[in-house]
C-alpha cells in the first residue's frame, strides 16, 4: 500500500496515478554504454603485447570509472522513480516523494486555477514532461513535478474533476417580447410585483361600508 492509499478520505476515489518517467534511467544507461565501449580498447591492448603495458591500465580504469558513475546514476533514478507518487482523486491532487526525507503536497481541485505542461521534442515522443499546478494561494511547481509520465492525461483528469465539482448551471428559458420590453425600461418604470395581502386591504378600505339592513315593520294585530 502506497502513501496515496493511506491518506484517502472516506468515500474518496483515485481517478489517475502516475510518477516519474523511465527516461530518468537514460544518463545511467549512457555511462554503462561508455564503460562497455571503453572495455573494447582494453581487450585489444591486452591481446597486443606491445600495447598491453601502456594502454591496458588506462582503458580498464576508464571503463571502471564509467561503470561506477553509471551505477550511481541508475540507483538514484530508481530511488526517485520508486518513491514518487502522484495521484488525482475526485477531490484533490496528491504528490509525495522521498523516504527518509519525505516531501508531500496536496491541492483541492476547486482551488486549482490552471495546469501548465512543458514538453520538448523528446518529451512529446516519449510522453513525459514538467507540470506546474497553479492554485489560488499556492502552487506545486515544476521543480517537483519534473519528468512526469503522461502529463497530458493528468491534466485532463484534473480538468474533468474540476467540472464535476462545479454546481450545475441554472436553466433560463428563452426571453419573450414582454421580457425584452421590461428589460429595456428604466428601473423606476418597471412595475413592482403585486402583493395579494396589500391589494385585499386596499380594496376593503376603498369600498364604502354597506348600510345595515332596516328592520321590517311589525305586522298589525288582527281586529277582534
Amino acid at each position: 500500500m502506497g502513501y496515496v492509499d493511506t491518506v484517502l478520505l472516506p468515500g474518496e476515489t483515485v481517478r489517475f496515478r502516475t510518477g516519474r518517467h523511465w527516461v530518468l534511467y537514460l544518463p545511467g544507461l549512457g555511462c554503462v554504454a561508455l564503460a562497455a565501449a571503453s572495455l573494447t580498447p582494453a581487450v585489444i591492448s591486452y591481446l597486443n603485447d606491445e600495447l598491453a603495458d601502456s594502454l591496458d591500465g588506462l582503458w580498464s580504469g576508464l571503463a571502471l570509472a564509467f561503470l561506477a558513475v553509471g551505477a550511481a546514476l541508475l540507483a538514484r533514478a530508481w530511488y526517485r522513480r520508486r518513491l514518487t507518487e502522484i495521484a488525482v482523486t475526485d477531490r484533490r491532487v496528491i504528490y509525495k516523494s522521498g523516504l527518509l526525507h519525505r516531501s508531500t503536497s496536496e491541492m483541492p481541485l476547486d482551488r486549482i486555477e490552471r495546469i501548465d505542461v512543458d514538453q520538448g521534442v523528446l518529451g512529446q515522443m516519449l510522453d513525459f514532461g514538467d507540470i506546474t499546478v497553479n492554485g489560488i494561494v499556492s502552487s506545486i511547481g515544476a521543480d517537483r513535478l519534473n519528468r512526469i509520465a503522461a502529463p497530458n492525461r493528468l491534466r485532463s483528469h484534473v480538468i474533468a474533476g474540476e467540472h464535476a465539482l462545479r454546481p450545475p448551471p441554472v436553466a433560463v428559458g428563452p426571453a419573450g417580447p414582454a421580457a425584452v420590453a421590461l428589460a429595456s425600461l428604466p428601473v423606476a418604470a418597471v412595475p413592482a410585483p403585486l402583493d395579494p395581502d396589500r391589494e385585499t386591504a386596499a380594496l376593503a378600505t376603498a369600498a364604502p361600508a354597506a348600510p345595515p339592513p332596516s328592520p321590517e315593520p311589525a305586522a298589525a294585530a288582527p281586529a277582534r
